[in-house]
């Protein structure tokens, strides 16, 4: 990784001890944990106002159907391979070289999916050490986007593995060590951070992306020839496509920031059940 990864990581690290730190001279006294209605463990959250049990499981369930059903119609498209090119997304980088999204997509799909299985284990267990578990899988999945695409759209060093493995550890150890409120608040502080990173990384290919096309002289990628359906090869014929690169990525900048709105807001107005819905 460059020097920049190096410096946001070891800032991440930092900006979290800090938060942490802070409960130290804190004297607010802290709301009482409730207890999860199906297992009865304490939660990551207090009472809650303005609460009807009738819409929280109707937006929850409606979160689970939704995904579960973009989680599968996500891994029937990604896994295809003999797409026409004209189709096929890549990933530029500020050298001008490209890559295909191919392994960008799949590692989506597996984000939906494990969304997905977050929001089971956020209606049968609600938000807590044990839920944890489960939804670091999620932000798991967002970090190996991240890393992806810092590593120019392919795995290039087994350090991504090391990378991986070393933060879902680090997540769930410090969440089954930590006493609560820390316990909560790393958690959801680490997630936020992920979030923003992610939302900096994509805004930072767009830019790449589109600072390239722009010195080319057609505007409409990939350059293609729409007969060939193999994603891997190149060709120097060219057959421009409908949707003028890249502005499919700004679909991707516009979720993640919805993302981080949610997230921001649900953490601003924690005892209100509306956030949910």
């Amino acid at each position: 990784m460059s020097f920049r990864a190096y410096f946001y990581i070891t800032l991440y690290v930092i900006v979290v001890l800090i938060l942490l730190i802070s409960f130290k001279f804190t004297k607010n006294e802290f709301p009482k944990q409730e207890r999860s209605r199906f297992t009865g463990y304490l939660t990551w959250h207090g009472k809650l106002h303005h609460f009807d049990q009738e819409s929280y499981d109707t937006s929850l369930w409606f979160l689970i159907i939704t995904n579960g059903l973009s989680s599968i119609y996500a891994f029937i498209w990604a896994s295809k391979k003999d797409l026409p090119k004209k189709v096929i997304t890549y990933i530029y980088q500020e050298n001008g070289s490209r890559t295909t999204a191919y392994f960008f997509n799949i590692l989506i799909a597996y984000y939906i999916t494990f969304t997905f299985i977050s929001g089971v284990a956020l209606y049968l267990l609600d938000t807590g050490k044990l839920f944890s578990a489960f939804a670091v899988l999620h932000n798991a999945f967002e970090l190996a986007m991240m890393l992806l695409l810092l590593q120019g759209g392919k795995i290039t060093s087994n350090y991504f593995y090391a990378i991986m493995g070393c933060y879902i550890f680090i997540v769930n150890l410090l969440d089954i060590a930590l006493p609560w409120p820390i316990d909560g608040t790393w958690f959801k502080a680490q997630g936020l951070c992920l979030d923003f990173g992610f939302y900096i990384v994509l805004t930072r290919i767009y830019k790449s992306t589109r600072e390239y096309v722009e010195g080319l002289a057609s505007a409409q990628l990939p350059l293609v020839n729409e007969d060939e359906h193999l994603p891997f090869e190149d060709d120097s014929s060219i057959s421009p496509t409908i949707i003028q690169h890249p502005q499919q990525f700004l679909l991707l900048i516009f979720s993640s920031a919805v993302h981080i709105f949610g997230n921001c807001f649900s953490t601003i107005f924690m005892t209100d059940s509306r956030r949910y819905i």
